[in-house]
């Protein structure tokens, strides 16, 4: 061995004395990274599946005609798999078997939850729609209306918001708060929504809605 590999050999070694211990702890700390890596996918992976599995379970009580074990298995699976696709489809269910059973209160909830908690975007906003109907058919007029305007739907949504708003509006006989709903629903790019147009056509005439001040009373002398 030559005199410059012994002064290569005893760098390597210095190397390793200062820097082994830190390069070996790296190397421990990154395959247990891993293996915890491996375990969450395993893990999750096995959640899923008995969160799909719970699922399909829902769906077949309520195929069953079993509302109140259907309403049951959905309220578990939300609070072992909260925000989950399969929760929020639960919770869903939820809510259709008490409406089923004359329980809009109960379905309520579970629509609150499924709005407040779910992860993909368009169920949750679908869990808003559908709870803002609920609180309408439970005579909540104001309620819904506040609930159509908790969170900003995705734009796939808006139409279906707002013409909801038209409705509610127009059941409170807000004839212009319904008008300018359905009238934003038919100014939607490609919007061809004959069933809005209806909607609006059926409205009191503007001149018949806003009536004048003497318009069912004596005039001043």
């Amino acid at each position: 061995m030559t005199a410059t590999d012994d002064e290569q050999l005893d760098k390597l070694r210095e190397f390793w004395t200062q820097y082994g211990k830190t390069i070996i702890a790296g190397i421990i700390l990154g395959l247990a990274a891993l293996a915890a890596w491996a375990g969450w996918q395993s893990w999750q992976a096995k959640n899923q599946t008995a969160a799909a599995i719970a699922f399909h379970q829902i769906e077949q009580l309520s195929a069953a005609n079993q509302p109140n074990q259907a309403m049951e298995a959905a309220r578990k699976l939300a609070e072992s798999d909260q925000g989950s696709v399969y929760a929020t489809l639960a919770l869903m269910i939820g809510a259709h078997e008490a409406m089923s059973q004359n329980d809009p209160a109960k379905a309520a909830i579970y629509l609150n939850d499924a709005m407040q908690h779910a992860k993909q975007p368009s169920l949750a906003a679908l869990a808003q729609l559908r709870l803002a109907r609920v609180q309408w058919a439970q005579n909540k007029p104001e309620q819904a209306l506040t609930t159509l305007k908790a969170k900003t739907p995705p734009k796939a949504y808006e139409s279906m918001f707002t013409e909801l708003t038209g409705d509610i509006q127009a059941s409170q006989k807000n004839w212009a708060a319904a008008r300018a709903a359905y009238e934003q629903v038919l100014a939607a790019p490609d919007s061809a929504n004959t069933m809005v147009q209806i909607k609006l056509d059926n409205l009191p005439a503007a001149s018949v809605a806003t009536s004048s001040p003497t318009a069912s009373g004596k005039e001043k002398s």
